[in-house]
């Protein structure tokens, strides 16, 4: 029979609390049930005891037939005793989801760096909530205030929405959830902006104006535009990674920068990334010129395992990827030409190999991409011209 003890404040009985043995587990010891019950308002002393006396006989009689039930089906109960956690959400990313899942020593410096600017807004956001209360209406204020009060651009949202997804997901698999409520909430719509890149003409005017440029920034420039390398991987090309007589540029490492690392040299972003690149004849030509000069620089040291374009503290420490994109951000405005980065004249790469005949196939390995469908949905632009072109090519086939 269910035990029933009085809760009393100020000297009135307000509230039973109930408590029953409804079996035992595995090991023998007693499973326990309780529950409170609140005196129905108007009550008298006596009333209220047999009140609750009824009660209690009636909640012993459910208990114990649920029990029954979960014995009979675990899942239930497991479902049961997820619904009842409550996790402090902050806590849940600071210590379980984010060092396991993002700085594991399996993420890049730059990866872990991204995720831990993304979700300082997130538990700001959330702060003081449980993990299982945040409903998909909440999830969905939240990304509206991103857009809203912070001005945050289209493709940042969808980035704070993806991390979300990641929190979530991990949460259901490590069963401190039960569903997860980013299946209720609907992606930020993502905006495609034109990506920026040098039409042909430009790319005619660039050639000319990197003449006057110092030798090693214009092997950098000349790199940048015809083999559409990443900028942490030109910055990390060593003299042993030219093969002079295939004419070929082999990519091993992508050099990254963050304010808590530093500079740091790591494999390349994928392992698509981790690559052979044809280069051109007059650019290894340059490049072999820019080896004899850094021999002159360091006599009687072997620089094959040196940086061609290395940092200030020597030939064996990379240069900034930052740094890059402050040169070549100032090479475009002092010479009049379009405000481009690093990665546009990687753009720049694929849209004028394309325009030049190249096939989708060729292109996508060059830079490196996973899929072609990143190479057509990102990174080609046809212009006008070429436009112009594909159609005379179907007037003249047809004869129209």
């Amino acid at each position: 029979m269910a035990s029933i003890i009085p809760k009393s404040k100020d000297g009135k009985i307000i509230s039973y609390k109930f408590k029953v043995c409804v079996g035992r587990d595995d090991c023998g010891a007693q499973v326990f049930r309780c529950t409170t019950w609140k005196v129905p308002g108007g009550l008298a002393p006596s009333k209220a005891v047999k009140a609750a006396e009824k009660a209690a006989a009636a909640w012993e009689q459910d208990a114990k037939a649920e029990y029954k039930k979960d014995l009979q089906d675990t899942e239930r109960a497991r479902q049961r005793e997820i619904a009842r956690c409550k996790t402090d959400f902050v806590h849940f990313v600071k210590n379980v989801w984010f060092p396991i899942c993002i700085e594991d020593g399996e993420h890049k410096p730059k990866t872990v760096s991204f995720y831990n600017d993304t979700t300082k807004n997130i538990t700001t956001y959330f702060s003081g909530c449980n993990l299982q209360r945040i409903s998909p209406a909440e999830i969905q204020k939240f990304i509206i205030y991103l857009r809203t009060e912070k001005g945050f651009s289209p493709r940042n949202v969808h980035h704070h929405y993806r991390t979300l997804k990641m929190i979530f997901a991990y949460a259901v698999q490590q069963e401190v959830l039960l569903k997860n409520p980013m299946d209720k909430v609907d992606p930020p719509k993502l905006v495609r902006t034109e990506i920026d890149a040098l039409s042909q003409e430009q790319a005619a005017d660039f050639f000319k104006k990197i003449h006057d440029c110092p030798l090693d920034f214009r092997c950098l420039l000349i790199l940048l535009v015809t083999t559409g390398l990443r900028r942490g991987e030109c910055v990390g090309l060593q003299w042993r990674d030219i093969d002079e007589n295939s004419l070929l540029l082999r990519v091993q490492r992508n050099v990254t920068y963050t304010t808590k690392t530093g500079i740091v040299v790591n494999t390349p972003k994928t392992a698509k990334s981790r690559r052979p690149i044809p280069v051109m004849e007059s650019t290894l030509r340059l490049l072999l010129m820019l080896k004899q000069q850094r021999q002159r620089e360091n006599p009687g040291v072997d620089i094959e395992d040196s940086f061609i374009f290395h940092g200030e503290k020597g030939i064996y420490e990379p240069k900034d990827p930052n740094a890059v994109t402050r040169r070549v951000k100032r090479f475009m405005a002092a010479h009049n030409l379009p405000d481009l980065s690093p990665h546009d004249l990687r753009h720049s790469c694929a849209t004028l190999l394309l325009g030049s005949g190249a096939d989708i196939k060729s292109v996508q390995e060059i830079l490196g991409h996973t899929n072609a469908n990143t190479t057509l949905n990102f990174y080609v632009r046809s212009d006008i011209q070429q436009m112009k072109a594909a159609t005379d090519k179907f007037a003249n086939a047809f004869g129209l």
